[in-house]
């Protein structure tokens, strides 16, 4: 229990991080062309395993025929990301989801999320985007959190020019968020473009250490597709024991786990191998990522990073 609250904690600070990022206008963009479908079913396939666990049947309709977009791939992942898990939290067990697409008018692209879960009061409605709102105080006690998904939501979809509204016919009749975005024409190669995973230049032995196990089911099954073994483990103990038992090319952990850290992690494995390490922060500052190079990391990467990403970070840094 201490642990599950710590790794709960943990995800609540980097939503902070987040929202103090975006409120003071830090957070930066890379815009490229994306296939917005293709991102959606990336996004569908990491949170299947949680609606699995809900007996939620999740249902995807993407029938837009215009579905490129610009954006940054790792933020637009985000925003998918959230709408579905704020879904799956207020969705009942054995409940539905769909996430549909659709052009409702010329060069503009509407992404759906619709529950039929508890629904919104029409009172909360007007400050459903607000930091820290989740209406009642009953529902932040049943279900937790502190109300900042949605309003990352709201300040990543206006970031990008776009808009986010949602609907409901009040309590216990659902609600529909609907992201709407500008489409562009499609770029050869456009990221995240349909097309089956590409296997790694090199293939490699991996040790995954992250205590939010959805995000290291998904990550383990990502880096998997393009080739790699990996070991996941959720906390410094289990880390190390495994390290131990096994060899490996590479570890890959979260700076912040429920019973110490990774830089620690880092340097007793340093210690005892000479195994290469990718630390994954939600803080970047230069005294952030000076202390992991410190500990023995090769690379630091701050959330949220796109497969791209840790795929160059894992390259470079096993084969430089």
């Amino acid at each position: 229990m201490i642990r599950r609250n710590i790794a709960v904690e943990s995800h609540l600070i980097d939503d902070l991080l987040d929202l103090t990022r975006i409120s003071k206008g830090k957070l930066e963009l890379e815009l490229v062309t994306l296939d917005a479908h293709a991102q959606v079913c990336n996004v569908v396939e990491m949170c299947r395993a949680e609606a699995e666990a809900k007996k939620i049947r999740l249902q995807v309709n993407l029938r837009a025929t215009d579905h490129h977009i610009a954006a940054d791939e790792a933020r637009f992942q985000q925003i998918i990301w959230n709408l579905l898990k704020n879904a799956f939290k207020f969705s009942r067990q054995a409940g539905k989801v769909m996430i549909s697409s659709t052009n409702e008018s010329p060069q503009q692209l509407t992404i759906s999320v619709q529950d039929a879960g508890i629904g919104i009061a029409p009172d909360v409605m007007e400050r459903m985007f607000d930091p820290f709102e989740q209406g009642e105080r009953s529902l932040k006690e049943r279900f937790g959190g502190l109300g900042l998904g949605l309003a990352i939501c709201k300040s990543l979809t206006q970031a990008h020019g776009a808009s986010l509204i949602a609907k409901s016919d009040g309590i216990n009749r659902g609600a529909t968020f609907s992201l709407t975005i500008r489409t562009v024409s499609p770029a050869q190669n456009a990221a995240g473009s349909k097309r089956q995973p590409q296997l790694s230049a090199r293939t490699f032995r991996i040790l995954l250490v992250d205590d939010h196990a959805d995000t290291c089911a998904a990550l383990q099954k990502l880096l998997e597709a393009r080739g790699h073994k990996v070991t996941a483990t959720h906390d410094m103990h289990s880390a190390l024991d495994t390290a131990g038992r096994d060899h490996f090319d590479l570890i890959i952990s979260d700076v912040g786990l429920p019973d110490g850290n990774g830089t620690e992690l880092m340097k007793r494995l340093g210690v005892a191998s000479r195994i290469r390490g990718i630390a994954i922060s939600g803080f970047g500052s230069n005294a952030d990522r000076e202390k992991s190079l410190a500990a023995g990391f090769s690379e630091h990467l701050v959330k949220p990073i796109t497969m791209e990403r840790l795929e160059v970070a894992i390259q470079t840094v096993l084969t430089s």
